[in-house]
C-alpha cells in the first residue's frame, strides 16, 4: 500500500471510484462452485459469485482490477483492490482519462457505488490519506487515534 501510494502524484484534477461490492461481481467458473458448497437449515448452497473469506480472492480480485487498468491508454490510474483513483493535470485531460475508466468498467462488467465515488477534486482521501495538489497528507483522526493511545 506504501508503493501506491508513493505512486499518487499531486494532480489538480482526482477522482476516486469505489466498486460496489467488489468481490461479488467477479462470477465463480461452474466447475468451481460446488467448491464454495455450504449446507444450512434451509438446504445445500454454491455461490455463483466471489464470496468474501476465500484464501485467494484478494489475489484473485486484484488480478481483475490489474488487467482492467492495463487496458488504459495513457490514463495515471492507481487501484488497491475495489478503490480506484484517476489524477489528471488538467480538466479536459481528466474528462478524457474517466470516460476511458468507465468504458472499462463497463467492458469488465464492473459497476461502481457512486455514493462513494468523488469526481473531478482538489483533496481526495485514498487508502486512509488525503492526496492533494501540494502531495500527500496524513489523516488528522488516525494520528489523533494513535495519540491517544500513548
Amino acid at each position: 500500500m506504501d508503493d501506491l501510494l508513493n505512486e499518487a502524484k499531486s494532480t489538480k484534477f482526482m477522482s476516486t471510484i469505489d466498486l460496489k461490492a467488489g468481490y461479488h461481481q467477479v462470477k465463480v467458473y461452474e466447475a468451481d462452485q460446488e467448491k464454495t458448497a455450504f449446507i444450512c437449515p434451509f438446504g445445500t448452497y454454491k455461490f455463483l459469485r466471489m464470496p468474501f473469506g476465500l484464501r485467494n480472492a484478494p489475489a484473485t480480485f486484484q488480478r481483475l482490477i490489474d488487467k482492467f487498468r492495463h487496458g488504459l491508454k495513457d490514463v495515471f490510474a492507481l487501484s488497491y483492490l475495489d478503490d480506484i483513483i484517476v489524477l489528471s493535470e488538467n480538466f479536459d485531460k481528466h474528462l478524457s482519462d474517466l470516460r476511458q475508466v468507465f468504458e472499462r468498467l463497463s467492458l469488465f462488467k464492473l459497476t461502481a457505488n457512486r455514493n462513494k465515488c468523488n469526481f473531478s477534486c482538489n483533496r481526495v482521501k485514498y487508502l486512509g490519506h488525503y492526496i492533494t495538489e501540494q502531495g500527500i497528507e496524513v489523516d488528522a483522526d488516525k494520528v489523533s487515534s494513535v495519540q491517544k493511545i500513548t
